[in-house]
């Protein structure tokens, strides 16, 4: 079986490009037109092992690193999904059409990749497991349960509200570290203030090229790096172990987790998906290594028959509130209310921790760029004085 890129013009007139499987390009030109395809361009994909393992390389180790999708594209992707399932289409003009509105290069491919496997008859969520820049565990089992089901539809709207509060979360954190970054480059800037006025813009700029370049590019490499090192499960473990045990900072992100995981756990139950299955999914979403853990142990007693409050009970890092509103819902049989209740409690407290942290972090790098222009101030005219001295002197 051999793989083609072609370009075709549906028979709605609209021009589209996707992937084909078959013997031999006559055979796959054949099968396009017998769908209604005008075929454009067809050609045959690179196949060779080299390519493959460079492919694969880039779909699970460089898109996680340097370009993950972000949560306005899953949100716009699922959106778009949902409306074309309202609207009829089937999985492989879906996924064309997909590949053609988003942006995202691992998303566009992945869309390509779906619409190639509905051709084969394999399921969507087969190749959602090949792209981890793209879907979390959640929306994989998600998707999985509504194939099983036949509510793709309506899978596709409950993620799409997921990613849309995940993208307004994001939205707060930028808003809320958005004046210490205005403070960070004042402190770049305003100790040179002196530059400008003695020698120039040139030099201004020279100088604030010299220091902040470096800056740029080292916290850059640290982000970077600290993506990379992620990948690696000694050195993820590791950090969240580190954050977790931090004092203030380990309670925000005991909070955060709890917030991520809760709405995931939620969705998950109410779409149809075993809660043993559900709580493997939502432990991937709660953005730690410890807390997933736990929540990993969770779900095998539930799996021996455990009660769901009584594994909760023994998480160490789940709020004592939380497991109090689990036990109490499990015995009305409203778990999922329970859960979407404690995530929307905890985000609101992450809110708050967030702006607090923010506003530390902003008085900080005030009270340091004080220090700073303080010092140069005070040498400017210790220097001065200096000066006058000397030639009073020589007088």
């Amino acid at each position: 079986m051999r793989t083609y890129l072609y370009e075709a013009k549906s028979s709605r007139g609209v021009r589209e490009e996707g992937i084909a499987h078959g013997e031999d390009l006559a055979t796959v030109q054949r099968e396009l037109q017998a769908k209604g395809y005008f075929v454009v361009r067809i050609r045959e994909t690179a196949a060779t092992p080299l390519a493959r393992h460079a492919e694969r390389f880039d779909r699970e180790v460089m898109a996680p690193i340097f370009y993950p999708a972000s949560a306005k594209s899953l949100s716009i992707f699922f959106s778009s999904m949902r409306v074309m399932f309202s609207a009829g289409f089937n999985i492989v003009d879906m996924g064309h059409t997909l590949a053609q509105q988003t942006m995202h290069p691992m998303l566009r491919r992945a869309a390509l990749d779906m619409a190639a496997a509905a051709q084969e008859g394999r399921p969507m969520s087969s190749i959602m497991r090949r792209y981890p820049a793209v879907f979390d565990q959640a929306a994989i089992a998600m998707i999985e349960a509504a194939e099983h089901s036949g509510m793709l539809e309506r899978t596709a709207e409950q993620l799409t509200g997921y990613y849309d509060r995940m993208f307004q979360l994001h939205q707060m954190y930028r808003s809320q570290t958005f004046y210490p970054k205005i403070l960070l480059v004042c402190l770049l800037t305003i100790p040179h203030a002196v530059t400008l006025v003695m020698g120039g813009i040139g030099a201004f700029l020279t100088i604030v090229a010299a220091t902040g370049v470096p800056l740029l590019l080292g916290i850059g490499a640290a982000w970077y790096g600290y993506r990379a090192a992620r990948r690696v499960k000694d050195l993820r473990e590791f950090f969240d172990l580190v954050k977790l045990s931090l004092p203030w900072f380990g309670s925000l992100v005991r909070r955060t987790a709890t917030a991520r995981w809760g709405r995931s756990l939620a969705m998950l139950i109410r779409a149809g998906v075993p809660v043993h299955q559900a709580l493997l999914a939502a432990a991937a979403t709660s953005g730690n290594s410890e807390v997933e853990r736990s929540l990993v142990r969770a779900a095998a007693g539930v799996q021996k028959g455990e009660q769901l409050s009584d594994v909760f009970a023994r998480i160490p890092y789940l709020p004592r509130m939380a497991k109090d509103m689990i036990a109490t819902a499990e015995k009305a049989g409203s778990v999922e209310d329970a859960l979407e209740k404690i995530a929307m409690y905890y985000e609101s407290e992450t809110e708050v921790g967030g702006k607090q942290t923010a506003l530390v972090i902003g008085v900080l790098l005030f009270l340091v760029m004080a220090i700073i222009i303080g010092f140069i101030v005070i040498r400017f005219w210790a220097g001065y004085f200096a000066g006058v001295t000397h030639a009073l002197g020589q007088t």
